[in-house]
């Protein structure tokens, strides 16, 4: 071994000694806490800490991020919200843990009151923690992060009031906390507060300041009966409401989704200033993260309201990771490596030193990339979209994405996790050149170098790709459930 290795590899051993004996005291000052947040729809392009600069509508957030390691580019395992939050918690693929849908099939399925559920012999995060002596709770939306699809295995109190936030509702995850101070707790806290129907007006343009008043009267009408019952009603008054004022245009819609962002930051900034009162910020693993974005015109200029799930361009798949370790280790950290949504959870087990009961983890702790970066390999992130009338898969490197779509007749025939030989759409994007995703190396000027870089991320892809579909169970639907999806719009 070289001097030089030998001094590297000594330096990196003393880390590890460091970080060790910072472990051991705060496990001494009382129990290692994990807190996960995902902010349903939030894209990372529209917080300050990513770059964002025409508002300021995260200061919170970003004082989570310097407290912490920021990972710059953290891809979601899908565009919508149910397969997205399962590759999460199970650190699975969507084609992997089965949950995989689309809104059409799960219309269909829930006319016949049916849907697929997680599979009872998957390891969930949730489960893996509780049986390392953790409580467990999740304080969520609901419906498409119903009990009835799975996500309540190993939650040992599984509240679903966080649709939109109030007092009301979080005083019922304050309380909780209030009575979990010195036991290790595992507390996922997910919210649609960002997501439409969009209720805060705080950044809508100067030209629209007369409308801003009665908009604001419609939102706290809708908002006492803002939760996924009321979503279709919700969405379809206010969108009537900006159409008969002419504002429902991009950047309208835009500024109102943008207020919602600085909603969720705000409440972001009571539970911390909570966790603090309770003297459980320092001992708690925090990570904060997003399921999918939304589009506002960036591929379709008329995609603007309430737009996600239809495709895998980066306003709908590249989304927050922050991870505030306990007593703030690695402060101020930024990562730019490709992260996977199926890294979370290898990632906190690694950190607190736990092992699930049967290790079915397709995704690899973050600790190298923020420990010794240099060595670190370079991860591959797959995202597949479950479209209705097709499939939708993409790897994504550091320089390039290539995304396929799979007809719906291959679909149907062979599974969502098989590719067939001929595809009818591919597209390849170098990301460093063009990272706004508007030249398809693939179009009518197609060249040699870049069917060549297609030809290596397809096979990737392929090998990327679980060879079996999942296998989750089937449940029946109660007739209650049912009606509130119809309400939902979602069930004829």
């Amino acid at each position: 071994m070289s001097k030089k290795a030998f001094e590297r590899l000594g330096a990196l051993s003393a880390l590890l000694i460091i970080i060790s004996y910072i472990w051991s005291c705060a496990a001494r000052s009382g129990p290692l806490n994990v807190l996960l947040i995902s902010a349903d729809t939030l894209r990372a392009d529209r917080l300050n800490s990513y770059g964002y600069n025409a508002h300021n509508v995260s200061p919170n957030i970003d004082g989570l991020a310097r407290d912490g390691i920021l990972f710059e580019n953290h891809i979601a395992a899908s565009p919508w919200t149910t397969p997205s939050h399962m590759s999460m918690l199970t650190s699975l693929s969507p084609s992997a843990h089965g949950v995989v849908q689309s809104f059409e099939t799960l219309i269909n399925g829930l006319n016949s009151g049916t849907f697929n559920r997680l599979g009872e012999d998957t390891v969930t995060l949730a489960e893996s923690l509780q049986s390392g002596g953790y409580t467990t709770a999740a304080f969520t939306g609901g419906i498409t992060l119903d009990r009835d699809i799975g996500f309540d295995q190993g939650f040992e109190t599984y509240d679903t009031s966080m649709y939109k936030l109030n007092d009301q509702n979080m005083s019922t995850l304050f309380d909780w906390l209030g009575a979990h101070t010195t036991t290790p707790f595992f507390l996922f806290w997910h919210t649609f507060e960002v997501h439409a129907p969009y209720l805060h007006t705080t950044y809508l343009p100067e030209e629209h300041t007369e409308m801003k008043s009665k908009y604001d009267d419609l939102a706290r009408s809708v908002s006492g009966e803002a939760s996924l019952d009321g979503h279709s009603s919700n969405n379809a008054k206010l969108v009537s409401f900006l159409q008969a004022s002419g504002a429902f245009e991009k950047d309208v819609c835009e500024a109102l989704y943008l207020g919602g962002v600085k909603s969720m930051d705000e409440w972001l900034g009571r539970l911390i200033a909570d966790l603090k009162k309770r003297d459980l910020y320092d001992r708690t693993l925090i990570v904060f993260t997003s399921d999918h974005g939304d589009e506002f015109g960036d591929h379709d200029p008329n995609s603007f309201y309430d737009k996600h799930g239809h495709s895998l361009y980066d306003e709908m798949i590249r989304v927050p990771l922050i991870i505030k370790l306990p007593n703030q280790q690695f402060a101020q950290t930024r990562v730019s490596a490709v992260t996977r949504a199926i890294d979370i959870m290898p990632t906190v087990l690694d950190i607190l030193a736990l092992e699930p009961e049967r290790n079915q983890m397709q995704g690899e702790s973050l600790r190298p990339l923020w420990l010794d970066p240099a060595t670190a390999h370079e991860r591959v992130a797959l995202t597949e979209a479950a479209v209705f009338k097709h499939e939708l898969k993409a790897v994504r490197t550091s320089q390039f994405k290539y995304i396929i779509q799979i007809p719906l007749k291959s679909v149907e025939e062979h599974g969502r996790s098989h590719i067939p030989g001929e595809l009818p759409a591919r597209l390849l994007f170098n990301l460093e050149e063009d990272p706004l995703e508007k030249q398809n190396l693939l179009g009518p000027a197609q060249h040699g170098p870049a069917l060549e870089r297609a030809a290596e991320l397809d096979a990737l892809l392929r090998g990327v790709v679980t060879a079996q579909l999942g296998k989750p169970e089937e449940v029946h639907l109660d007739d209650e459930t049912v009606k509130r999806l119809k309400s939902l719009g979602y069930v004829q």
